[in-house]
């Protein structure tokens, strides 16, 4: 607790006595400081017990302006000395410190001042060494509910030992854990404070004060990793005490998350492992179906998604998709995968909404990446989405869509709802087999002007800049292309087949392309 103008006059060796103002006894003293001067408020910065004989003041009107300046200053009381200059204290300075509600102490005449310091001093030391005892008493108790409950018993912790309420939300300010429950309500409000607060970094905070109330915002994090924050408010203004906390709070917060990062990195592995077996048909619908319940899923309602982007320019979309996972909650499972210069990154998660939402987001931010969803299917049917959402994800990036929804497709949802994947790898072999072969595989340069050729529609001069060549060379090519494969691209049914086959080769078989490696 601080310590208040009522304990420094209740100290029976200084023999103060209250003549005025008797309103603000509660008032905090966080200093002595002695002048004789008219005018002391530019030497004041608020709180201080202030003491003086007065001797500067000759005229007794001028106590009143004297007592209204020092109050101004957020002044805890005034300690007036009689017994010198004046015997009394003076009625105006009784007057207008009764007005404000100001303390106004009288001190005898054979009082030292450094009685007076001394005993406010060992207030202040008693009252430091207190708060540091409650505050290790606090981070006792927050250790101990870090061990039990986790960061949830820490923020639940933290509201109960500065008597407000606490709140921890992710990097994108959304509530994980709010105590009591109705402070996530807080959030929204606050919402521009903790956007700045982010933009500042790792090691940012910042504070809300109210005449209610005071907020703190915390960045949560370590090893230069934003986690997310801790919003708490205390009644009244924040003391050390509650800061202390708080700080502790902050410490213990950021290293739950880290270890919870740790374990999750480890847990995603296997679930990556598992996930890549599943895609390839190599779990029983039965031990499926306890995999997904594990992940938080409903076995009846899962969707795949895919993600492809360009695996040369080194773009590391597995760690911000399973940071996505992490930091908006959703459940499911994440493989990434490499097949020549593209990365595939798919996502086995549930068929709401909310989280097709979420996962589009990070594909409409990011103009180099495709995201296609597959259909809503039950376990046994995963394999399906799959393949559904690697050809959206194809027909998306063809066409420089970010997201690109399976059932959109009706010409494709018809063809391969139709044909096994046996028949859509036989019509792929039949098609671009000798052009594979030609080059060697998926991958090849001769495949790769096909599918930019395609893409562009047949303009000559976009697939040309973007594949860095010449027109002359880029009509070699295609005359090339037309020989190995015995189509002509001037037909728009060839050109049809041709585009077919090579989004069922994208996706048909996912057992040709390989994990890539963990960077997490």
């Amino acid at each position: 607790m601080a310590v208040t103008v009522a304990q420094v006059l209740a100290l029976p060796e200084l023999r103060l006595r209250m003549v005025a103002g008797d309103a603000g006894l509660g008032n905090e003293v966080r200093w002595v400081h002695v002048s004789e001067t008219v005018d002391p408020t530019p030497w004041l910065r608020g709180g201080e017990l202030l003491l003086t004989t007065g001797m500067r003041i000759t005229d007794p009107e001028e106590f009143g302006p004297y007592l209204h300046r020092l109050a101004d200053t957020g002044l805890a009381g005034l300690g007036f000395g009689v017994g010198l200059d004046h015997p009394d204290v003076p009625e105006p300075l009784r007057a207008a410190a009764e007005e404000r509600g100001l303390p106004l102490l009288e001190i005898p005449v054979d009082a030292p001042y450094v009685a007076i310091s001394e005993g406010v001093s060992k207030l202040l030391a008693a009252e430091r060494y207190d708060t540091i005892a409650r505050a290790f008493d606090a981070q006792q108790t927050l250790t101990a509910a870090a061990l039990e409950h986790g960061r949830g018993g820490i923020v639940t912790a933290i509201s109960r030992a500065v008597d407000g309420w606490a709140v921890l939300t992710d990097t994108a300010a959304t509530v994980v854990r709010a105590w009591p429950p109705e402070a996530g309500e807080r959030l929204p409000a606050l919402l521009p404070d903790l956007m700045r607060t982010r933009e500042r970094g790792i090691r940012a905070s910042s504070a809300v004060v109210t005449p209610r109330e005071s907020i703190a915002i915390h960045t949560l994090g370590a090893r230069g990793r934003m986690r997310g924050f801790l919003v708490a408010g205390v009644p009244g203004r924040a003391s050390d005490y509650s800061r202390m906390v708080l700080a502790g709070g902050v410490a213990l917060l950021s290293l739950e998350m880290e270890r919870s990062q740790a374990a999750s990195r480890q847990l995603r592995r296997l679930r990556s492992d598992t996930l890549l077996q599943l895609l390839r048909g190599a779990i029983a619908p039965s031990v499926a179906e306890q995999h997904v319940t594990g992940w938080e899923l409903d076995p009846t309602a899962l969707r795949v998604a895919t993600y492809l982007c360009d695996a040369s320019r080194g773009d590391p979309l597995g760690d911000r998709v399973n940071e996505l996972m992490s930091e908006a909650n959703l459940p499911g499972a994440v493989v990434v995968q490499a097949a020549g210069r593209q990365a595939r990154v798919t996502v086995l998660t549930d068929g709401s909404d909310r989280t097709a939402r979420a996962l589009a987001r990070l594909a409409s931010v990011r103009p180099t990446v495709a995201l296609g969803l597959g259909d809503v299917v039950p376990v046994e049917r995963v394999s399906h989405s799959h393949r559904a959402a690697s050809h959206a994800a194809e027909v998306g990036q063809a066409e420089r869509r970010a997201v690109t929804r399976f059932d959109d497709l009706e010409a494709l949802q018809m063809l391969f709802h139709a044909q096994s994947p046996q028949a859509l790898a036989g019509f792929v072999r039949r098609v671009l087999g000798p052009l594979q072969q030609h080059d060697g595989g998926r991958d090849g340069t001769l495949l790769a002007t096909l599918r930019a050729f395609l893409a562009h529609n047949g303009h000559w001069n976009e697939t040309a800049a973007e594949l860095g060549i010449h027109r002359h060379t880029l009509r070699a090519r295609i005359e090339r292309i037309e020989r190995i494969t015995g189509r002509d691209l001037a037909s728009a049914y060839e050109r049809m087949e041709l585009w077919l086959a090579l989004l069922a080769d994208g996706a048909a078989d996912p057992d040709d392309t390989r994990p890539a490696p963990d960077r997490t």
